[in-house]
């Protein structure tokens, strides 16, 4: 009888393991080495293998065991293989020559099949546990904060006293402070505190999240705190964080949302309690003018949009806007140019409508923008490392925001050139920076971005 003799088709990948299994070792050797340092990074600012407060080391305390497992289970099976291809491997052969056939062997079966449910089960077990600990919010908690993604940046709405999505957040409505009535003719409980980009806490406490979002889906993510949680429009995802230190938390949208997705962070500051209290006390303050004169017109504006004063019956009476101020005059161009987007309490919020020319309906509030360090949804730094004001990045944001920030201004996604004069941007930047308290040099230092 003739022997056919078959090349198998995978002749020369074999050959190679014969012929120099060292070589593939070292192969595979060198790529999972390259793997592994390549994934580290001392100076990373996201990373979730650092967790720095309770509800992120739960999760860390499951990844290390889960890795672990998954690591051994990976040896095994590139060991097994590398020592089948090198213990069975043959350049060619005939139809008489192939291996033992293994089906059948229910001892085996049943071992590769039991191990493995094991595992999972051992896994799944502590999965489940860890998920039920992340899912426990405590409404009555005394600071809750609705983060609010949209192109691209995020918005922060303080709830002291507890918040009940249910009750007292409504899409529809205004992020205006005081209270007022809702497309339904209810009564909303609004947020003390508005800002943007940077969540501010007290270091030691629960904070609970809500998050959602006004256009398309984004992701929040905060990895030393917490894992990601998806903002999704028309849904509230409940979500907690706590730090254990003071210190800065940075983080990342990591569900895509368009053009400036990868310029979309945001950070977490955390502050000891007395530091934080007066934080508070300073954001919840309404915004002034920086003189008299500022302010005698300021308030006439708002009386007359109020209808306490009319113009019509006294014009003498009738004050210019403020000129001696370059801060004031910024603010008269704000209540002019600004108010169409941007909220400042104190400021404009009798003529602000609740709803910017945004997709979104939404643009940050504006009130104390000199107490945040970052702006433009965390990309560029207010503050230099030294303390002083960044004031040419925050010219050339003012004067042409499109191309400091890949957007698409014309369909309203994304802060639109408003064709500023020099003037008028150098008054904007004065009265911006009049807004709120600095804050503290360590703060500055550590919250500087790239």
């Amino acid at each position: 009888m003739t022997v056919k003799r078959i090349s198998s088709p995978h002749t020369g990948s074999i050959g190679a393991f014969r012929r120099g299994p060292r070589r593939a070792l070292a192969l595979v050797g060198t790529l999972g080495v390259s793997a592994f340092v390549t994934s580290c990074a001392s100076g990373a600012e996201l990373d979730t293998m650092k967790p720095k407060g309770p509800t992120a080391d739960d999760l860390h305390n499951l990844i290390v065991p889960v890795f672990i497992v998954a690591g051994v289970v990976l040896a095994l099976v590139i060991g097994g293989t590398i020592l089948m291809i090198r213990k069975f491997g043959v350049k060619e052969y005939t139809e008489v020559d192939f291996p033992e056939q293994i089906h059948g062997n229910t001892r085996l079966e049943i071992g590769w099949t039991i191990v493995p449910a094991m595992i999972l089960a051992v896994v799944a077990v502590f999965t489940v546990s860890v998920l039920q600990t992340q899912n426990k919010y405590h409404k009555d908690q005394a600071l809750s904060v609705v983060v609010v993604g949209q192109q691209w940046w995020w918005e922060y709405r303080y709830y002291d006293g507890g918040f009940d999505p249910a009750k007292n957040y409504d899409l529809g409505i205004d992020v205006r402070l005081n209270e007022i009535q809702n497309h339904k003719g209810k009564t909303e409980k609004h947020p003390v505190i508005v800002t943007a980009t940077q969540l501010v806490v007290p270091v030691g406490t629960e904070i609970d999240l809500y998050i959602t979002s006004r256009d398309v889906n984004h992701s929040h993510w905060i990895p030393a705190l917490n894992g990601k949680r998806d903002a999704i429009p028309g849904r509230i995802q409940p979500w907690k964080i706590e730090a254990d230190d003071p210190g800065v938390y940075f983080g990342q949208c990591t569900e895509f949302c368009g053009l400036s997705h990868s310029r979309m962070r945001m950070q977490v500051v955390a502050m000891t309690d007395a530091d934080f209290q007066t934080w508070w006390a300073q954001q919840k303050a309404p915004a002034t003018a920086t003189t008299p004169e500022g302010q005698a017109w300021l308030d006439q504006q708002k009386a007359i949009t109020a209808g306490t004063f009319n113009s019509k019956v006294d014009p003498s009476k009738v004050l210019a806007a403020p000129t001696a101020s370059a801060a004031d005059r910024g603010m008269a161009i704000f209540r002019g140019q600004c108010t169409r987007c941007h909220l400042a309490t104190g400021i404009n919020e009798d003529i602000y409508t609740g709803e910017a020319q945004q997709v979104s309906k939404a643009a940050p509030n504006l009130t104390h923008f000199s107490s945040r360090t970052t702006y433009a949804g965390g990309i560029f730094n207010l503050y230099n490392p030294d303390g002083t004001v960044n004031r040419p990045q925050l010219e050339a944001w003012l004067r042409n925001p499109p191309k400091e920030k890949p957007a698409y201004a014309v369909g309203e996604r994304g802060m639109p050139n408003l064709q500023l004069s020099e003037p008028q941007i150098n008054d904007l930047v004065e009265y911006l920076l009049s807004t709120g308290t600095k804050p503290a040099a360590e703060i500055i230092t550590k919250t500087e971005v790239e």
